[in-house]
């Protein structure tokens, strides 16, 4: 389970750079996750993939950022997508 003061850092943080969350989901086993508001896409990739262009990240037709926090001692499932490409950055842990 993800602690709330976690949660609340995150979105203080998110919210520190203009990242406003379209949605969160902390029912998972391994922890949950933030959903970014997509007209908040720049303002991500400039923040947490900044060598990056956002036509260099546009690997499906749109882009779904997110952040996941996954809990200590968990770890999250294989899942392989046919219509679109993941990439990923570890901030902390």
């Amino acid at each position: 389970m993800i602690e709330q003061s976690l949660i609340d850092q995150i979105q203080q943080e998110l919210s520190s750079h203009q990242i406003n969350v379209a949605s969160t989901d902390f029912s998972r086993p391994w922890g949950g996750f933030f959903v970014i508001d997509e007209s908040n896409a720049d303002q991500f990739i400039e923040t947490y993939f900044p060598t990056y262009k956002k036509s260099d990240l546009m690997l499906g037709n749109k882009l779904s950022p997110k952040i996941l926090v996954v809990a200590p001692q968990q770890r999250l499932s294989w899942q392989y997508h046919n219509r679109r490409a993941e990439m990923w950055r570890v901030v902390q842990g």
